[in-house]
């Protein structure tokens, strides 16, 4: 079965939510990766200082391809729910896992 990586970069504020989201759209397993800062194109900074507060988290989430539609509708209605919160995902193909 052909599998594909998203990367999901979303302000940690909404994590609860946000998880709550995915488990509904069928995510099963994931990585969390905690207390990311970056500059986006769609938010402000988050760089956990006193200037620019706050950070992300980051989860990958390898899917089966023909789950991943699923996936990406929820990830959309939460960006559009939270418009100012910089809810980004990539999708990458994964070309082998061990």
């Amino acid at each position: 079965m052909t599998k594909e990586l998203i990367i999901l970069i979303f302000n940690s504020s909404i994590e609860e939510e946000m998880l709550e989201a995915l488990e509904e759209a069928g995510m099963r397993y994931y990585t969390r990766i905690p207390k990311v800062q970056g500059v986006g194109e769609e938010s402000e900074p988050r760089l956990d200082s006193h200037v620019w507060p706050g950070t992300n988290t980051i989860y990958l989430i390898c899917i089966d391809a023909d789950r991943k539609d699923a996936i990406l509708t929820a990830i959309a209605r939460m960006k559009e729910i939270h418009r100012a919160e910089g809810v980004k995902a990539f999708v990458l193909p994964v070309s082998a896992s061990l």
